[in-house]
């Protein structure tokens, strides 16, 4: 990922796994968010994003 910002906030870190991206992103009040980014996105691939992290009732 080349931006320092995502839709959930500003990137903390990230880092290669073996299924895709993890990336570690904190919304503008704290909170941190934590979005796996597979590499192949596709049904075929089996690759879906997932978050773990509850989303800001304040920044979205």
């Amino acid at each position: 990922m080349t931006s320092t910002e995502t839709s959930t906030g500003k990137i903390v870190s990230s880092h290669p796994t073996s299924d895709g991206v993890v990336v570690w992103s904190r919304c503008a009040c704290g909170r941190l968010r934590m979005t796996l980014v597979p590499y192949d996105p596709s049904p075929d691939g089996g690759g879906r994003r997932l978050t773990a992290g509850a989303r800001c009732p304040v920044c979205g």
